[in-house]
């Protein structure tokens, strides 16, 4: 598993090789003795999006919840985005934006606190495994519009699918 430095200041694309054979395929999707700094797994989840053009995002939480993440693309492939909101870092307002998935040029995305991180689903039955080095709180729970103009997240199409929260998400943040 090799971990590759993106230009948003401590995020890392995930390259890690699929092996195949007449029983199908393997590839790992987490090694602890091979990661970008300390990161301990607390939570893990898993999300599975049937339809193309399902947009998740722009998440993050807040502290004392604000949590470093893993993002891998086990099957289909997604659009993703991290938006650096850190207001001390010298990417802060950027957006990096990558194709993820089993066949794409990476396979995941360590996403560092601070950081927003959404993506478009590009085919159907795109799903999604999450480890996260903190719990998930609803009250801790923020989000940035996926189409804010501040921040010009250049997606590749306009969703279909996405939830009335995530439609709705202020502009007039303090970000």
């Amino acid at each position: 598993m090799n971990f590759l430095p993106l230009e948003i200041v401590g995020a890392f694309g995930i390259i890690e090789p699929t092996t195949s054979d007449f029983r199908g395929t393997f590839m790992r999707t987490w090694d602890v003795n091979n990661q970008p700094g300390v990161f301990e797994i607390n939570q893990s989840s898993l999300t599975h999006n049937p339809k193309a053009g399902t947009l998740r995002g722009m998440h993050y939480q807040v502290e004392p919840y604000m949590e470093n993440k893993v993002v891998v693309c086990v099957s289909g492939r997604v659009f993703d985005v991290i938006l650096d909101l850190r207001k001390d870092s010298k990417t802060f307002g950027m957006n990096s934006s990558f194709e993820i998935g089993p066949n794409s040029p990476y396979l995941g995305l360590f996403v560092p606190a601070g950081c927003a991180h959404g993506y478009l689903t590009l085919e159907n039955n795109s799903t999604l495994l999450y480890f996260m080095d903190k719990s998930y709180s609803e009250e801790h729970s923020s989000g940035v519009l996926w189409n804010d103009p501040k921040f010009s997240i250049d997606w590749p199409s306009t969703p279909v699918l996405l939830t009335e929260r995530d439609a709705n998400w202020p502009t007039d943040h303090n970000v």
